[in-house]
C-alpha cells in the first residue's frame, strides 16, 4: 500500500470546516511545487498551464514527454533526458539541505584462512577466486565512500564529479581484485525453501533435518556464514574434500563480492555455481562482481538508504583512493601495473554485464579519459542498446570481440591529462549536477581541505601549479587547463635539470623536515 504524506483532518477540527481539495501526487504537481520552492514565487503567480498529467511511476521511462515542461532542479540538471531518475536521488535532498549522514558499512566478519589441503587449494586457485582471500576492508574511509555514493547515478552507471563522469570499469576490477573478466556469465534460478534444502543435501551432503533447521533459522533460502565455517572444518576432518571445497568457496564469495546487508548470511542459490568444481574457473567472476557492485551503488544513491554492503566498499575503496573530488584526478592509475595485469580488448567491452538476474550496462564511451583517450560527448545511455534476454547477453559477453567500442567512438589518445572536447563540459553541466551544495552555502561554509603550504611544495613549477589549481584560476579538463599543465611540466623538467647540473644547490630544494643525507 502506498504511503501518503500527512493525514486527513479529524472530524470536528478547525480544518474540517474549511475542506481543501486534495492535490494528486502527480509529476505536474511536483513540478509546480519545485518551481515555487526554487524560484520563491508565490502560488498565485505560477501560471495555470493546462498540461497532461503523467503518473510519477512512468516518469523514469518517459523522460520529458512532449507537452510536459522539465522539472526545475536547483544546481541541475537542466536537461533531464539523461538522469531520468534524479527526482529520487540523494543529491536532490542534499541540495535542499537534507543530509542523510554517513553510510553504515556492513561487514561480514572474518574470512576463512587459505586452505591447507593441497586438493582444496588447487581447486580454489584454479577457480580464479583465490585473490579474494587476501581482500580486506578493515581500512575504509566511510566519509569518502558516502561522498561518492551521493554522486553515483544508475542511469549512466557512473559518478558525476565536477570534472565529468568517472566509473568503475572491468579494468578496475581486473587490476585491483585480480578477478577474471573473461569467460561465462551465469544465471541463478529463484528457488524456494524446498529447493534450497535439496541443494544443501545433494551438494553439501547434510541431512534433511539439518538443512531444514538451517533454512528455518535463516527464515529463507540462506545459510549462515558461521554454519558454513563449521561445515568446512568438519568436512576436512572427515575427508569429504569436495564438500569442504564447496563450503569454502560459498563462504568466500558470500563475505566478499556477493556480500549483502544481512552481515551473516549467504544465498543458497550461489551453491549451484560450485556443483562442478572443475568448471568454476570458466566464469567471469570479475564481471559478475562489477554488476553486483553497480546494484549496491544504485541502492546507496537513494536518500532513504542508510547502509551499504561488502562489495560496495571492498571493491570501490581502493579505487576511490585514486580519485579526488578536486580537479587533480589520476585518470590512468594502472600504467605501472600493466606488467602484472595487461590491458586486454575485453576491457573495451560495450554491452550488458550480469550477476544472476542483475543486469547493468558497461559503457566505456562515457569515461574515455580512464582509457587514455580524449573525452567526447557520449550518446544517451537509454539509446545505447536495448536490453536483450539473459541468454543473449551471455552470448554477447562470451563473444566480446564482436561487441567492443568501435575505434571511431574511442577518439584520439590523450596527450594532455583530463583532455576533453571543447563542448563536453558545457554539455555535462547541462545534463548533470556537478555540485551537491548551493554556491552560497559553499562560499559561506567552505569545505575544509588539506592544502599544503606553498613553500612546502617541491619545485617552482609545482608551487605555481598548486596556486593555479587551488585558486581555481584554470579549469582542468579544458584546452587552457591542458596547455597550462603542459607548460608546468616543461618547466619542471628544466628545474630538474638544474638540480642535476648544480649539485651544490640541491639542499635548497630539500623538503622541509627531510633530514636524509644527500
Amino acid at each position: 500500500m502506498a504511503k501518503t504524506r500527512g493525514s486527513p483532518p479529524h472530524r470536528g477540527s478547525e480544518s474540517s470546516s474549511h475542506p481543501v481539495e486534495r492535490v494528486r501526487p502527480t509529476t505536474l504537481a511536483r513540478q509546480r511545487r519545485l518551481r515555487r520552492e526554487v524560484q520563491e514565487i508565490p502560488e498565485d503567480v505560477v501560471p495555470d498551464v493546462d498540461e497532461e498529467e503523467v503518473p510519477a511511476d512512468d516518469e523514469a521511462q518517459q523522460g520529458n514527454p512532449v507537452g510536459i515542461q522539465p522539472e526545475v532542479f536547483g544546481g541541475g540538471p537542466e536537461d533531464t533526458s539523461i538522469l531520468r531518475t534524479y527526482h529520487r536521488h540523494v543529491a536532490l535532498r542534499l541540495w535542499n539541505g537534507e543530509d542523510r549522514g554517513t553510510l553504515k558499512l556492513v561487514s561480514h566478519g572474518r574470512k576463512l584462512t587459505a586452505p591447507v589441503d593441497a586438493y582444496i587449494r588447487d581447486i580454489v586457485v584454479n577457480s580464479g577466486l583465490a585473490p579474494l582471500i587476501d581482500c580486506t576492508h578493515s581500512l575504509v574511509d566511510r566519509g569518502l565512500l558516502s561522498a561518492f555514493a551521493e554522486r553515483w547515478h544508475r542511469d549512466t552507471c557512473s559518478f558525476h564529479l565536477p570534472v565529468g563522469e568517472m566509473t568503475i570499469t572491468l579494468d578496475d576490477v581486473s587490476s585491483l581484485l585480480h578477478l577474471l573478466v573473461t569467460g561465462r556469465l551465469f544465471s541463478l534460478q529463484t528457488i524456494g525453501k524446498d529447493e534450497a534444502n535439496m541443494m544443501l543435501v545433494s551438494l553439501l551432503r547434510v541431512s534433511h533435518a539439518s538443512a531444514y533447521v538451517e533454512t528455518e533459522v535463516t527464515r529463507g533460502t540462506y545459510v549462515r556464514l558461521g554454519w558454513l565455517r563449521d561445515l568446512y572444518a568438519n568436512s576436512v576432518h572427515q575427508g569429504n574434500l569436495d564438500v569442504a571445497t564447496r563450503a569454502y568457496l560459498l563462504h568466500l564469495v558470500g563475505c566478499t563480492i556477493f556480500a549483502d546487508k544481512s552481515a551473516t548470511l549467504v544465498r543458497v542459490s550461489y551453491l549451484e555455481l560450485f556443483r562442478d568444481l572443475h568448471m568454476v574457473g570458466t566464469f567471469a567472476w570479475g564481471a559478475a562482481a562489477l554488476a553486483f557492485l553497480y546494484e549496491n551503488l544504485k541502492d546507496a544513491s537513494f536518500h532513504n538508504t542508510r547502509q551499504i554492503a561488502g562489495p560496495g566498499y571492498m571493491s570501490i575503496s581502493p579505487i576511490l583512493s585514486l580519485i579526488s573530488l578536486t580537479p587533480n584526478v589520476i585518470w590512468m592509475p594502472y600504467e605501472g601495473h600493466r606488467v602484472h595485469r595487461p590491458f586486454h580488448d575485453v576491457l573495451w567491452y560495450r554491452g550488458h554485464i550480469t550477476c544472476g538476474s542483475i543486469v547493468f550496462p558497461h559503457l566505456p564511451e562515457r569515461v574515455l579519459r580512464q582509457y587514455g583517450h580524449i573525452q567526447s560527448i557520449p550518446p544517451s545511455p537509454h539509446d545505447a542498446f536495448p536490453v536483450s534476454g539473459i541468454s543473449d547477453i551471455h552470448y554477447q559477453f562470451l563473444h566480446y570481440e564482436d561487441h567492443l567500442l568501435e575505434d571511431v567512438y574511442r577518439g584520439p589518445q590523450m596527450t594532455i591529462p583530463a583532455k576533453c572536447v571543447d563542448d563536453y563540459m558545457r554539455w555535462y553541466h547541462r545534463i548533470s549536477h556537478p555540485y551537491l551544495i548551493p554556491s552560497d552555502d559553499r562560499v559561506a561554509n567552505p569545505v575544509p581541505r588539506r592544502v599544503p603550504r606553498v613553500d612546502t611544495v617541491g619545485s617552482t613549477s609545482d608551487r605555481v601549479g598548486h596556486v593555479i589549481s587551488y585558486q581555481g584560476l584554470v579549469t582542468h579538463g579544458t584546452e587552457t587547463g591542458g596547455l597550462t599543465q603542459e607548460a608546468l611540466d616543461m618547466a619542471n623538467l628544466g628545474v630538474e635539470g638544474h638540480r642535476t647540473g648544480r649539485p651544490s644547490y640541491r639542499h635548497v630544494y630539500r623538503r622541509r623536515g627531510d633530514r636524509s643525507t644527500q
